[in-house]
C-alpha cells in the first residue's frame, strides 16, 4: 500500500439466539471496523452482547505493532464512524 493511502471497512452481522459465537438466548449484533493504514492494519469490534440494542465499547482485536501507539485514535475514529452509520439508520 502506498504511504499516502488508507482504507476502512465497516461490517455488521446479525447473529441469531444461541449462535455458536456467543451462545446467549438473545440475538446479538456484532460490528467490526478494519483499518488498513500505511503503518499496518487494525481490527476493532463492537457488540450489543449482554444488553440487546445498546452498544458495548469498541474493542481492539488485532492491531499491528506499528499501529498500537495510535489505538486511542482508532477507537475515536470507530466511535465517529459508528455515529455516522447510526445516524443514517433513522
Amino acid at each position: 500500500m502506498p504511504a499516502n493511502e488508507a482504507s476502512v471497512r465497516y461490517r455488521e452481522e446479525h447473529l441469531p439466539p444461541h449462535d455458536a459465537s456467543h451462545g446467549t438466548p438473545h440475538a446479538m449484533i456484532r460490528r467490526s471496523l478494519e483499518f488498513e493504514l500505511p503503518g499496518g492494519s487494525a481490527l476493532l469490534e463492537q457488540t450489543d452482547y449482554g444488553h440487546p440494542g445498546r452498544w458495548n465499547p469498541w474493542e481492539p482485536r488485532q492491531v499491528a505493532a506499528n499501529v498500537q501507539p495510535r489505538t486511542a485514535l482508532l477507537l475515536a475514529a470507530a466511535e465517529a464512524i459508528s455515529s455516522l452509520v447510526d445516524a443514517g439508520e433513522g
